[in-house]
């Protein structure tokens, strides 16, 4: 028997940040692997996502770089190549989603950005593209062929954001720019300075390889979206004793990832009654670690 509900969010989960999300917690439950996703010509592949439900909202929770973690069944550049970020997206158009939530890994450009294991948190404003940015598009298919770009990050989405990290005991940068560098290999010094002089005088840079795709192919579709950015290192250069690393990243992730999942069910609250903050929930109740 179907489950009847109003409406289906998404939250996409990234490196260190989607472990442990418990299935106890959404009813009827259900992990699909491996699923073809055709759109026009094209076809992708969605190695798993979870489809669960919160009163009557909708919830589906997907790895995007699949189940496992180190290292990851999926990396940033295979899913360019396998088309794995339109396939997401296609598929969270085929449930009619009307809200994403992605949870991106990032490198800080800035000293004065704290790291995710001081429980800050960057909800970025504004986006640009790196040096090695990727391209991605729907084409005919696509709702808006070009979308505008004037408010990349969904406010209200954003505003739903700063809402669950802060009931969740964290801090919320609002104001900052999410920069998509591409895959699959961490930038080097160089580029991290050409990066800089790039954007400079921007608030809170940030550099990733997943949330660009994810952003214009979202905007393609009318999907709103907004990313939580959990810095996990300064960027190449800026801290010349630690090189940065995959093993860096996840070190730094792994001390925060309580409060990220707490972060992921206070937005799934938020959406099941319409954006309001619904009281928190008892210790016994959050995500635990399996």
């Amino acid at each position: 028997m179907r489950r009847s509900y109003s409406k289906t969010i998404a939250l996409i989960t990234g490196t260190g940040s989607g472990e442990g999300l418990d299935r106890d917690l959404l009813a009827d439950a259900t992990v699909h692997k491996d699923v073809a996703i055709t759109f026009g010509p094209e076809c992708g592949r969605v190695l798993q996502y979870l489809e669960g439900f919160h009163n009557d909202l909708r919830v589906l929770v997907l790895p995007r770089h699949g189940p496992s973690l180190n290292p990851p069944d999926r990396s940033p550049a295979a899913l360019v190549k396998e088309k794995g970020y339109e396939a997401h997206i296609w598929l969270f158009h085929q449930f009619d989603v009307s809200a994403v939530y992605a949870f991106s890994t990032v490198g800080a450009l800035d000293l004065d950005v704290p790291l995710a294991d001081k429980l800050c948190f960057v909800v970025p404003s504004e986006y640009g593209r790196g040096l090695g940015a990727t391209v991605h598009s729907f084409g005919s298919l696509a709702k808006i062929v070009h979308p505008s770009m004037r408010e990349p990050f969904s406010p209200a989405l954003r505003a739903h954001a700063r809402a669950a990290i802060e009931a969740a005991g964290g801090q919320a940068l609002m104001e900052g720019l999410y920069i998509y560098n591409g895959p699959d290999q961490f930038e080097t010094a160089a580029e991290i300075r050409a990066t800089q002089r790039l954007y400079d005088s921007e608030p809170n840079r940030l550099v990733g390889m997943t949330a660009g795709p994810e952003l214009a192919l979202c905007r393609q579709m009318g999907i709103p979206y907004a990313v939580i950015c959990a810095a996990s290192n300064y960027a190449e250069g800026l801290v010349s004793e630690t090189p940065v690393s995959h093993d860096l990243a996840l070190a730094t992730m792994q001390k925060t990832a309580q409060e990220i999942r707490e972060i992921a069910w206070q937005i799934i609250q938020l959406s099941a009654v319409g954006g309001l903050l619904a009281p928190p929930v008892p210790d016994a109740m959050r995500f635990q670690t399996k």
